[in-house]
């Protein structure tokens, strides 16, 4: 396992780890927060083949940032000669618009209260409701989610109907990276807030995702966050959400789309 450090200040950047291996080696790429290692910014893996960059994009960063590369599926040594991390540098954050260039107050709003909870959810405490500073949304968090027999659900948050009120599972939420988490939100935004119908899943996907991409998150994270909803449920309907959420990420950069 190696390491190593760099002061991000809390700034949109974006991270790029310049690894090298003395032959294909698939290796895990964590990056974390240095004052709470729960607070995950990324947490993927790659085959790297000798000399490759590995970016981070990073709309939200803490003060210092700590990134970890290991043998993926082997023993952490402290030491491994099989890889080694080159180098560890910031750029710019590349991206569509950020917080303030959102022109709708209530999006821009609900995008400033989900990073805020996002970022701080593995210290808050469960069992409580959390509103954003208009008053205008709210958040439970409970410790797992249950229906109404106290069945404990597989959903990591869902949205009430009537409401608009979010339930969030702190178990589940505190196993993701923080764009992961921030994916999730906005899909469930979307549903009661964005929607022309309520329920389609589909809509809230797509709308979710605009202002995901849109503000620099990592796409990678986008796939893992749906993935881990779709393993528990699956079914047609989440194939044709998978293969749409791919295309349409895979088009996103040649899209000509503005949120109004």
């Amino acid at each position: 396992m190696k390491e190593e450090r760099i002061a991000t200040k809390y700034a949109p950047v974006t991270l790029c780890v310049v690894l090298k291996t003395e032959f294909p080696t698939k290796l895990n790429l964590v990056v974390f927060d240095a004052k709470n290692p729960k607070r995950k910014f990324t947490e993927r893996y790659k085959t790297v083949t000798g000399e490759e960059t590995l970016y981070v994009r990073m709309p939200l960063s803490p003060d210092n940032a700590v990134v970890q590369v290991f043998s993926h599926g082997g023993i952490a040594k402290k030491n491994d000669p099989n890889f080694s991390i080159v180098r560890v540098y910031k750029k710019g954050l590349e991206r569509r618009f950020d917080l303030n260039d959102i022109g709708n107050p209530q999006i821009r709003s609900f995008v400033k209260f989900a990073q805020k909870f996002c970022f701080n959810v593995s210290e808050l405490e469960p069992e409580e409701t959390y509103r954003s500073d208009d008053g205008e949304y709210f958040i439970q968090l409970k410790q797992q989610i249950k229906d109404a027999n106290g069945k404990v659900l597989g959903t990591p948050a869902r949205i009430g109907r009537r409401t608009g009120v979010i339930q969030v599972s702190k178990t589940q939420f505190e196993a993701f990276t923080i764009p992961m988490r921030m994916a999730i939100l906005l899909h469930e935004f979307s549903h009661f807030y964005l929607n022309e119908k309520m329920d389609d899943e589909m809509e809230a996907d797509l709308n979710g995702l605009l202002i995901y991409l849109g503000l620099g998150y990592p796409r990678i994270e986008a796939y893992q966050a749906f993935l881990e909803t779709f393993k528990n449920a699956p079914s047609n309907l989440n194939k044709k959400r998978y293969d749409m959420i791919n295309n349409f990420i895979n088009n996103f950069e040649k899209m000509d789309i503005v949120i109004k």
